[in-house]
């Protein structure tokens, strides 16, 4: 029975170029985008998205050919983006803080025939990194690529002046090429635009090929944040994931609300930019709550205007912290994965906290939910918990070039197995226990510990590994390793070892040297519930490990 609270969703079946021009023609003059000073209204953005596409159209790609951002938020990683895809290409995220081994396996991997990226100014190189990872790319004249590494890359475009002059790099920082010309609007809401890799639990990274389905989905989301146009998000989190691309910024537009968008978090300026742009919306990790509650100028910014948001967690100290403490009266949490597009349950603003911090909420319009136990296959009763399964409109077109992994995640009916544990209450409402897949969530990442473990096999002191995920009351979730030593091993020179090859969210916070691991009679399956309680009765949820690399 549908939510009469529900209306009919005016971006069911548009693509991105449909969306963008029924934006520009509803709310044309209102405010779409704020960042560093400048507005975009929403006319503008349409310009802007536009003129993207064009230059894009000179490269000569063909459609369904992949484009991938590496950048920080700004706006041109929107403008790409939505030109890319509204112009039947797919646009492929790139998390800023891969590692070498990492960006050049997810561009390899996914044949990604151009590369948007920051240049020089960026908080890191990016195409100083890329081309030590390529010596070529020095040799190469500009827009004719071949790089053995990268097979598939044609094209590498600074969005800024380069740190250096790399001659394989296109400059599009002065004056951007007027492009050929325009490629017809994509027409087919159901082909992927949108490729995100999710780590899920293997060694290697998968890309989820998301639809222009992502426009429906994020209304829907907004209608349960009874979302207007007088509404304003502010945004600090990453755009390359699900949070700050789907729920932050498609959420907001398809209301007609804007977006003020930053390009990283700080707690001082946050305040300010709340307070002045009269945000009504937050979208937080739990560490930025404490941040803001503990900077000078809390007490005297005037947050009254702010009633809801997302709080990346779902601890109900922390949804109670941001709702009671920083003000976020509406602080709600969902359900969801990049392999479903987002969220698939959310709670309604008006119910109350209690019964808010109970469940995960239903779900949302077309999304369906069932309860799976794992040995039968058959459906749990309510209130049994079982394996979490998604079905509906928005369960990704599957892992892009990975048919086995794919046939391996969605069943024959189209039923998306998340690997998650969970149960259904009587009001249809879920509840989110734990993952049953290998891995954890660190402020606000998903680490899968298969690949950390791999990448300290790769250490010669190191002959076995293990890799477990505890609750922390700042990040969320943090990382403990276990190693048997194959000869003398210093754990500081291993934790060294790990960062020069991972994202900085993946690097355990604590490394243990143990003799032997704990393992199945029969099986030799290593315990790794028995090295989560080592973990947790060596170091807990609240005290802050000592690693450095945890204060992102």
């Amino acid at each position: 029975m549908s939510d009469p609270r529900e209306r009919p969703n005016p971006f069911e079946g548009r693509t991105y170029g449909q969306a963008v021009a029924f934006l520009a023609e509803q709310y044309g003059d209102r405010d779409a985008l704020v960042f560093g000073g400048r507005r975009w209204t929403f006319a503008e953005a349409r310009l802007e998205i536009d003129r993207a596409a064009q230059r894009l159209s000179g490269l000569g790609l063909q459609r369904g050919d992949t484009v991938a951002l590496w950048m920080p938020n700004r706006p041109e990683f929107l403008w790409y983006w939505m030109g890319a895809a509204q112009s039947g290409l797919i646009a492929v995220f790139l998390n800023t803080r891969l590692k070498r081994d990492e960006f050049m396996y997810q561009i390899a991997q996914s044949r990604s025939r151009v590369l948007l990226t920051a240049g020089g100014g960026a908080f890191r190189d990016f195409i100083g990194e890329l081309a030590d990872a390529c010596p070529q790319l020095t040799e190469q004249p500009a827009g004719s690529l071949q790089l053995k590494a990268l097979p598939d890359l044609r094209h590498l475009i600074s969005l800024d002046p380069p740190s250096q002059p790399f001659s394989g790099v296109t400059d599009w920082s002065i004056a951007p090429p007027p492009g050929g010309a325009v490629r017809a609007l994509e027409q087919d809401p159901d082909r992927p635009a949108l490729i995100v890799y999710s780590s899920g639990t293997t060694a290697l990274p998968k890309g989820a090929m998301l639809t222009h389905c992502i426009w429906r989905k994020a209304f829907d989301g907004g209608m349960r944040f009874e979302l207007t146009p007088q509404d304003r998000l502010y945004l600090c989190v990453p755009l390359f994931g699900v949070m700050g691309c789907l729920s932050g910024v498609l959420m907001f537009w398809t209301h007609g609300a804007g977006v003020v968008l930053e390009p990283r978090f700080e707690p001082g300026h946050c305040l300010a930019l709340v307070q002045g742009e009269g945000c009504t919306c937050l979208h937080l990790l739990p560490a930025m709550i404490e941040d803001l509650l503990a900077h000078p100028d809390f007490p005297a910014t005037d947050l009254s205007r702010v009633r809801a948001g997302i709080v990346l967690s779902n601890d109900p100290v922390v949804m109670r912290k941001a709702a009671d403490k920083l003000g976020i009266r509406g602080a709600s949490s969902g359900y969801g994965m990049t392999e479903t597009t987002g969220l698939v349950t959310r709670s309604w603003l008006d119910e109350p906290i209690e019964q808010r911090l109970k469940s995960n909420g239903k779900p949302l319009p077309g999304c369906l939910i069932r309860i799976v136990d794992p040995e039968t296959g058959k459906d749990a009763a309510t209130g049994e918990t079982g394996e979490i399964w998604v079905g509906g409109y928005s369960v990704m077109a599957g892992y892009f070039d990975k048919p086995r992994e794919t046939a391996d995640t969605i069943t024959s009916d189209g039923w998306l197995r998340t690997g998650d544990a969970g149960f259904l209450n009587e009001d249809g409402s879920l509840v989110f226990l734990r993952r049953l897949k290998d891995g954890y969530k660190h402020n606000g990442f998903n680490v899968a510990t298969p690949e950390v473990e791999a990448a300290m096999l790769q250490h010669p002191g190191v002959a076995a590994a293990a890799v477990v995920g505890i609750p922390h009351d700042r990040f969320g979730e943090i990382g403990i390793a276990f190693a048997v030593a194959r000869k003398a091993l210093d754990s500081g020179e291993l934790m060294s070892f790990l960062g020069a090859r991972l994202a900085k969210f993946k690097v355990p916070a604590q490394i243990v040297l143990v003799d032997e691991f704990p393992r199945t009679a029969g099986t030799d399956k290593i315990q790794k519930f028995k090295l989560k309680e080592i973990a947790l009765e060596r170091f807990g949820r609240a005290a802050v490990p000592a690693r450095q690399a945890l204060k992102t």
